[in-house]
């Protein structure tokens, strides 16, 4: 309430919306390119009850909630690796049991929704002081890796399909060089080519430029190619749902709560309680992760926080929209809200300690509302051009998750030390304190609990238990706090668990 106005206002001088205006273009695009890739990877998943059109409306409606009614308006909402894996794990079941899918997640979506806000109104996110490090590189692994796994497993069913071998060798072409041309985009921004602005720019718009490359040559290679059964898109011709009922008409705006054209059996509704605790787990993990990586202190903003009223606005204002409406559900995607919050963020220049040189300080962030805003605004009005993405070959997309996979995987402390097992000329070990201020035996040990967690909860997801996922997630910070701490003195635990 004490920056009501000031959230809007403060876009708007000179100085603050030098900062926005370019900040806008460029996080429309950060946020539109994940939005097509998962909403390939939805649509295949799920068989076309969600696709593209869902997933960029999805991102829109909960955008323009967050951007008004959130206490951080910094974090940005989207889909996210947690909600792909658990919605491919649910669909599954509901196939099993043949149910239609999205009355079943009708009421997940909606016992979600009661969840989320008990834990909002219990202030339940003053948990996630139990969380450490140790957790939180175990769930963003698991995020990436899913990722990666998700693309890996489309690729691998390009050749169990029935394509024909032109069309499945140029989909595995297609995604390998999206991939190729994407990291190379990422990697101008370090490089000596151009100038830094230049650099700067192409760089930040390399998934985009991707896609239409990779799309504009496709299209003019497979008619002298004589390729004619290529996947494209599975996008409807005009503004409505993916989903067609058996009469070929598209299904309704408003999910049925009982069904479409089959009656959901009474049960149904309580067998979906276990699967909405579960993604209330997901939910709240990424949530509130990714809120303490934006609310960092080194990001020096000025205004407070507001995680329990955050995820009061996603089970009051948004999980009940997104289950009514057929819409996947979207979390705080980190990738994306880093993005948004470094666009924000000012620096000065100035000089070095030992007054020799120069350094970059950060003094702040531009802190408001309107750049959220205005980008989901926007992806409202992309859905007129949605039926343009039927031009897309599918193998595109799929490359540029792959990228996305791959890419949240740098960074991650748990990955640099795992590559240590396999470096054993210790000159080559990079200068961290992992490394200088622990025993080598120590950080192995570490590493290995730590991936043993991650091995037997991403097992799990591909045994036919996934619906335990998000559980074991949760038991991680019971295991770091219990359990660890007999295998590690204090002194160790501060470096490797600071």
């Amino acid at each position: 309430v004490k920056h009501a106005k000031d959230d809007y206002t403060d876009a708007f001088t000179k100085e603050n919306f030098a900062v926005i205006a370019p900040s806008i273009l460029f996080l429309f695009f950060a946020c539109y390119a994940p939005a097509l890739a998962f909403g390939a990877l939805f649509d295949i998943a799920t068989e076309g009850n969600i696709g593209i059109f869902e997933t960029v409306l999805s991102t829109a409606i909960c955008g323009v909630i967050y951007a008004v009614f959130s206490g951080q308006p910094m974090t940005i909402m989207g889909a996210t690796g947690p909600e792909l894996a658990y919605t491919i794990v649910f669909y599954n079941i509901c196939k099993q049991l043949d149910l239609e899918y999205l009355p079943a997640r009708w009421w997940q979506g909606m016992w979600t929704a009661l969840f989320t806000v008990l834990c909002a109104i219990t202030d339940s996110s003053c948990l996630m002081m139990y969380v450490t490090r140790f957790t939180e590189e175990i769930f963003s692994s698991i995020v990436s890796i899913l990722e990666v796994a998700a693309a890996l497993t489309a690729i691998i069913n390009i050749f169990l399909s029935d394509l024909s071998i032109g069309a499945q060798l140029l989909s595995v072409i297609l995604c390998s060089a999206t991939y190729i041309t994407a990291v190379k985009f990422r990697d101008l921004r370090g490089s000596d080519w151009m100038n830094k602005t230049y650099r700067k720019h192409i760089s930040n718009y390399g998934v985009v430029i991707t896609i239409i490359l990779g799309t504009v040559v496709t299209n003019l290679i497979l008619g002298p190619f004589g390729i004619t059964d290529l996947g494209f898109l599975n996008v409807p011709e005009s503004i409505r749902p993916t989903l067609n009922l058996s009469n070929g008409e598209p299904r309704p705006w408003l999910v049925p709560p009982m069904g479409f054209e089959r009656e959901l059996p009474f049960w149904a509704i309580f067998l979906t309680i276990p699967f909405a605790l579960g993604l209330t787990i997901l939910g709240y993990l990424d949530q509130n992760l990714t809120e303490v990586i934006v609310n960092k202190k080194d990001r020096l903003m000025k205004k407070a926080p507001g995680y329990h009223l955050d995820l009061f606005v996603c089970g009051l204002g948004m999980y009940p929209l997104l289950s009514i409406l057929g819409l996947p559900f979207t979390h705080a995607a980190t990738v994306r809200s880093l993005a948004h919050v470094l666009s924000l963020t000012t620096y000065e220049t100035v000089p070095a300690p030992d007054g020799k040189s120069m350094v970059t300080k950060v003094t702040g962030c531009v802190e408001q509302r309107v750049s959220h805003l205005v980008v989901h605004l926007l992806m409202f009005v992309s859905l007129a051009a949605t039926p343009l993405l039927r031009q897309v070959p599918q193998f595109i997309i799929i490359g540029i998750f792959l990228y996305l996979g791959v890419s949240s995987i740098r960074g991650n402390s748990m990955f640099d030390r795992m590559w240590l097992f396999g470096i054993w000329d210790k000159e080559r070990w990079p200068d961290e304190p992992f490394v200088t201020e622990v025993s080598t035996a120590t950080t192995h040990k570490f590493t290995a609990i730590q991936l043993a967690c991650f091995a037997v909860i991403v097992m799990l997801r591909y045994v036919g238990a996934g619906g335990a996922m998000p559980f074991l997630i949760a038991a991680l910070v019971p295991v770091r706090i219990w359990i660890v701490p007999r295998f590690f003195s204090a002194e160790d635990l501060e470096v490797l668990d600071p």
